[in-house]
C-alpha cells in the first residue's frame, strides 16, 4: 500500500500546476454532485421546506397585522362616535318624557350624525342605536333617509338578546359575521361591533350602539395574501374564538365550524391571532405544493451543476495557464533583483484584479519604495541641518519679541500710560503662554486664564463693543485639554459676529461635563450670524469655507480625538451663532496626546 501511495505522489508531483488544478476541480465537483444527490438532497429539502414555511408564516403575520389594523380603526371610530357630544345630547333628548317637538328635532339631528359617520366609513353598511327606553333608531346605507323605519332583524336580535350588555358592552364587543339581507342580487354578510353609550359627566346610561361592517373587506385582504387563487392550494379565512368562520371567500361557509365545513386532508395549517378582536386568521397550504416547489428547485440545481461543471472545466484550464505564466514572470523578476538590478519590475495589467497580478503590483510598489528610501537617505542629512537652523531661529524670534514688549511696557509705566501698560502686560503673558509647549496639554483652569487675557485685549481692540461671560463647572477645571484648541473658534465669533456690532455684542463661553466620559464646550454669540449652508461648509471636515483658523481646529480635533469628538453649529443671519464641541474627558492624571479608541 505504501509503494502505491509513493507512486501516486510521484505521478502527482510530475504534473503541471494546470493539470493538478483541473484534476482537483473534477474530483471536488463529482463529490459535490454525489453529496447533493444523496444526503445533501435530504438536508436541502428540509432547509428549503423550512424557508418556504417561514416565508409563508411571515406573509400570514403581515396579513394578520393588516386585518387587526382594519378592525382597530373601526373600533376606534365607533368608540369616538359613542362619546360624541352631539350624539349624547340627541340621546338624552330622545327620552320619552321629553316633548314631542324636542324628540323630533333630536331624531333629525341623530339621523344627520349617523349619515355623516357613514359618509366617512365606506364599508359600514348598517348602524343602529337603542335608547335607554328601548326605542331603536337605524340607518341603512342602501336606503335614503331611512332612520328608524327599517330596523335590521339582525340588530333587533342583538338588542333583544342583550348581547352588548351581557358582554361588557362598556368596552365594546365584536360579534361574528352573520347574514344581514339581500339587496337586488347581492347578499350582504356583516360583522358587528357593539358598545354601550354612557354620559360619564352625569354617570347615566343612554343606550347601545351597533355598527355592522361589510365582510367583503376582510375577504379581500385574505384574498390578496393568498399565493394562489386556487383554494385547493392555499386558502385564508378568519374564525372567531368558537372556531366558527367569520370571513371566507365562500359565503356559504360563514357561521359554520371550520373543522366541519372544510377538508383539512393534505393541508398544513398556519394560524395568527388578532389581538383587537380575539379572532384568528387561518391559512391552509397544500403540502403537495411545497413538495413540488422543492422538487423543481432540486432539478434546477442538479441541471445547473452539470452545466457549470462543463463550463468550469474549460475555464479552469484557461485560468491555470495564465496563472502559471504570472508565476514564471514574477520568479524571473525576483532573480533579476537578487542579482542587484533594483530597477527591475514585473509586467502587469492594471485592468486585472487576480491575486497573482496583485502580488506583481505590490512587488513593483515595494521596489519603488525601496528606491525612494535610497534617495531619501541621501538628502536626509541636508534636511536635518536645515531643521536645526530653523529651530534656533524659532527660539530666538519669540524671545526677542517678548523682551521688546517688556521694555515697551516699562516705558509706558514711566509715562503714566497704565491702560497701555496693562494691555502690553496681558499681551506678553499671552505670547509667553503660546510659545511654551505650543502643542502641549494644559488644564482647563490654565486655558481659561489665557482666554481671559485674550478676550480682554479683543474687547479693548473693538472699543468695548461687546461683553463676554465665561462659565465653567468647578469639577472640570482640573481636566486637561490641548492648548489653544478653541481659541480660533472664539476669534471667529468675535471677528465675524460681535465685531460687526457697534455696541451690545455678547459672547458666552460655557464649559461643562456632558457625562462621565465627555466634556461639552459652548461658544454662543449674538452677532451677525450666517446662512445654515455657509455654516455647514465652514465647519465641515475638508470643507471650502475659507477659514484657515477653523480648518486648523478641525484638523487638530481629528488628530487628537479621531472619531471620538463631535461639532455642531446653529446659525441664522441676524440671530447669532452657537457652536457646540464635545470631546472625551481627560482628568488631571491622564496623558492623552493622540487619538484613541472611543
Amino acid at each position: 500500500m505504501g509503494r502505491v501511495l509513493k507512486k501516486l505522489k510521484y505521478f502527482w508531483d510530475c504534473r503541471t500546476f494546470a493539470s493538478q488544478l483541473t484534476a482537483v476541480f473534477l474530483v471536488v465537483f463529482f463529490v459535490l454532485v454525489i453529496i447533493l444527490g444523496g444526503t445533501g438532497t435530504y438536508l436541502f429539502r428540509q432547509i428549503l421546506e423550512s424557508k418556504i414555511e417561514e416565508s409563508f408564516r411571515q406573509t400570514l403575520r403581515q396579513t394578520g397585522k393588516n386585518i387587526d389594523t382594519t378592525l382597530s380603526i373601526y373600533k376606534d371610530s365607533i368608540s369616538q362616535l359613542a362619546i360624541d357630544r352631539d350624539l349624547l345630547w340627541n340621546l338624552k333628548n330622545l327620552d320619552l318624557t321629553q316633548k314631542a317637538d324636542i324628540r323630533e328635532q333630536a331624531e333629525e339631528q341623530l339621523e344627520d350624525r349617523l349619515m355623516d359617520y357613514m359618509a366617512y366609513q365606506s364599508d359600514v353598511r348598517f348602524v343602529s342605536v337603542e335608547t335607554a327606553d328601548g326605542v331603536i333608531y337605524s340607518f341603512d346605507r342602501t336606503q335614503n333617509r331611512s332612520i328608524y323605519r327599517n330596523v335590521s332583524e339582525l340588530h333587533k336580535t342583538y338588542f333583544d338578546q342583550g348581547l352588548v350588555e351581557a358582554r361588557q358592552g362598556v368596552k365594546g364587543i365584536w360579534m361574528r359575521t352573520e347574514y344581514l339581507d339581500r339587496v337586488g342580487t347581492r347578499e350582504y354578510y356583516v360583522y358587528t361591533f357593539g358598545k354601550q353609550i354612557y354620559d360619564w359627566n352625569i354617570n347615566r346610561y343612554l343606550g347601545s350602539l351597533l355598527v355592522s361592517i361589510e365582510e367583503d373587506r376582510l375577504a379581500d385582504i385574505c384574498g390578496e395574501a393568498q399565493i394562489s387563487k386556487d383554494q385547493n392550494i392555499n386558502s385564508l379565512f378568519i374564525v372567531d374564538s368558537g372556531q366558527r368562520i367569520v370571513s371566507h371567500s365562500d359565503k356559504s361557509l360563514i357561521g359554520k365550524k371550520m373543522y366541519e365545513a372544510i377538508n383539512f386532508d393534505g393541508m398544513k395549517v398556519f394560524e395568527e391571532t388578532l389581538p383587537s378582536s380575539g379572532w384568528t386568521v387561518v391559512s391552509l397550504l397544500n403540502q403537495g405544493y411545497i413538495y413540488n416547489q422543492v422538487r423543481d428547485v432540486q432539478r434546477m440545481v442538479l441541471l445547473s451543476c452539470a452545466m457549470l461543471g462543463i463550463v468550469a472545466v474549460a475555464m479552469i484550464a484557461f485560468v491555470s495557464r495564465r496563472m502559471t505564466r504570472y508565476v514564471k514572470n514574477i520568479v524571473s523578476t525576483m532573480r533579476e533583483v537578487e542579482s542587484g538590478k533594483l530597477s527591475a519590475t514585473v509586467g502587469v495589467n492594471r485592468d486585472e484584479k487576480n491575486e497573482l497580478n496583485l502580488i506583481a503590483v505590490h512587488f513593483n510598489a515595494m521596489m519603488d519604495k525601496i528606491n525612494e528610501q535610497v534617495k531619501m537617505v541621501k538628502i536626509a542629512g541636508e534636511k536635518e541641518k536645515e531643521a536645526e537652523i530653523r529651530a534656533l531661529e524659532a527660539q530666538i524670534n519669540p524671545h526677542f519679541i517678548y523682551n521688546t514688549l517688556d521694555s515697551i511696557n516699562w516705558l509706558a509705566i514711566e509715562n503714566g500710560q497704565d491702560e497701555i501698560s496693562s494691555m502690553l502686560s496681558q499681551f506678553a503673558q499671552i505670547l509667553r503662554y503660546q510659545i511654551q509647549k505650543s502643542n502641549g496639554i494644559v488644564t482647563i483652569q490654565e486655558e481659561l486664564g489665557y482666554l481671559e487675557k485674550y478676550l480682554f485685549l479683543q474687547k479693548k481692540r473693538f472699543m468695548d463693543s461687546f461683553e463676554y461671560l465665561i462659565e465653567c463647572q468647578e469639577a472640570v477645571k482640573s481636566c486637561r485639554i490641548h492648548k489653544m484648541i478653541f481659541q480660533p473658534l472664539i476669534e471667529n465669533s468675535i471677528l465675524h459676529g460681535c465685531a460687526k456690532l457697534d455696541y451690545g455684542g455678547f459672547l458666552k463661553i460655557q464649559i461643562q461635563e456632558l457625562d462621565e466620559t465627555y466634556l461639552k464646550f459652548m461658544i454662543v454669540d449674538n452677532g451677525a450670524g450666517m446662512e445654515p449652508e455657509q455654516a455647514r461648509r465652514l465647519f465641515s471636515e475638508g470643507g471650502s469655507g475659507g477659514s484657515i483658523g477653523i480648518a486648523n481646529v478641525l484638523a487638530r480635533l481629528k488628530v487628537y480625538y479621531g472619531e471620538c469628538y463631535s461639532i455642531h453649529v446653529d446659525s441664522m443671519p441676524g440671530a447669532g451663532t452657537s457652536i457646540e464641541v464635545v470631546i472625551p474627558k481627560q482628568d488631571g492624571s491622564g496623558d492623552r496626546d493622540e487619538n484613541t479608541d472611543c
